[in-house]
């Protein structure tokens, strides 16, 4: 087993500054080609590596990077990787979902200002790459008793992360502000997966009217409020389903569908494939990108 597979079947989900997070895919590529236009619901940290520049587009505004730049994917916003001419980009990057169990408390401090923030790009002090490498190193060498230094060393690097990122927060606007609410209100859908949830309960947790959510999530995710809760919750079981052996009942439950059928009929409508087909032909552990939609 190499390391990426290693870190991709023995992460899970941990706590982690004043809650828990939640990893979903791990990956590297030694030259990544570009990519379309696309989303996620689900944070994507990602690392240049040793080679490679190029542009990193967030909702269509350019921002250059190159080896030692650190960028973040958040939930819900469109963003592209474009290289420039020669060597593609050598790319680190790590998926993952943080919940916080009280954003009021001392030490939630540092991921509450990671969370509500709209830094994405950064350059890396050196921390970043450096526990990159060291984890790389870990899941690399013997199996038998190290599966709690792997857990140690994938937390300190979303906390490296999360100090980088938030050294780059800017001043809010009226603009921000909007995105503010529409953060919060897709990291409450992200943290209730498992039980039903109504566009009204949405928006009395971001103190806005329906009709005003509704807005603020189409100019945020491209989708309405129920839209997003229903591709979140088919985009954690898609994660469940390459990362788990839980039976399809119990994926289906934990993401919310108390019916099994009704979940394989709209995972089937979002994948093409139903669950079982999905796991067993996606063995890679890759969360497959849809072109030119939220996944």
């Amino acid at each position: 087993m190499d390391w990426i597979a290693r870190l991709n079947s023995e992460l899970g989900r941990h706590p982690l500054g004043g809650g828990r997070v939640e990893f979903l895919h791990w990956s590297h590529q030694e030259h990544l080609p570009d990519n379309r236009p696309h989303r996620h619901t689900y944070f994507e940290a990602c690392l240049v590596g040793d080679h490679g520049s190029g542009t990193f587009y967030i909702e269509g505004r350019p921002h250059k990077i190159g080896v030692g730049t650190l960028f973040v994917a958040r939930p819900g916003v469109i963003h592209q990787i474009v290289n420039d001419p020669g060597p593609e980009m050598e790319l680190y990057w790590v998926s993952f979902g943080w919940k916080v169990d009280d954003p009021s408390a001392e030490k939630s401090r540092l991921a509450t200002a990671f969370l509500s923030s709209d830094a994405m790009v950064a350059e890396d002090d050196g921390s970043v790459i450096a526990s990159w490498s060291v984890l790389r190193s870990a899941a690399s060498g013997p199996a038998l008793g190290n599966r709690e230094r792997l857990v140690h060393l994938a937390s300190s690097l979303v906390l490296s992360i999360a100090i980088a990122l938030v050294s780059e927060s800017e001043p809010d606007d009226v603009k921000n502000y909007e995105h503010a609410v529409a953060r919060l209100a897709v990291r409450y859908v992200e943290d209730n997966l498992i039980r039903p949830l109504t566009l009204q309960e949405i928006a009395h947790f971001a103190n806005v009217s329906p009709r005003h959510l509704t807005r603020l999530f189409r100019e945020f995710t491209g989708e309405s409020p129920i839209r997003y809760v229903l591709r979140a919750r088919l985009d954690r079981a898609s994660a469940l389903l390459l990362k788990t052996s839980l039976p399809i009942k119990a994926i289906a439950e934990q993401v919310g569908f108390t019916d099994e059928a009704y979940f394989s009929r709209c995972f089937r409508k979002l994948r093409g494939v139903s669950p079982i087909a999905y796991r067993s032909t996606r063995g890679d552990g890759l969360i497959v990108q849809s072109v030119g939609t939220l996944i």
